[in-house]
């Protein structure tokens, strides 16, 4: 039985030549935290019946304005 051997040096999975992808500066770390942890509460909330639906949503956008996260894009 034969097997492939290959090459066990460290590469890069993903090449970042021309990407628009940088790295997330403190600010924009701490805010997208925030964000996080707020909406991860209020899911809470809401799962648990303490909040409505459309508190929720109010709170989101709320969240969002505030935060402005990275994240925010996937969420709107």
């Amino acid at each position: 039985m034969a097997t492939d051997i290959g090459s066990s040096a460290p590469t890069h999975a993903i090449l970042h030549i021309g990407s628009e992808v940088s790295a997330m500066d403190k600010r924009s770390f701490q805010n997208e935290t925030a964000f996080q942890m707020a909406m991860y509460l209020a899911r809470r909330m809401l799962a648990e019946k303490l909040i409505t639906s459309k508190e929720y949503r109010d709170f989101e956008q709320e969240m969002l304005r505030r935060y402005q996260p990275f994240s925010g894009d996937l969420y709107t």
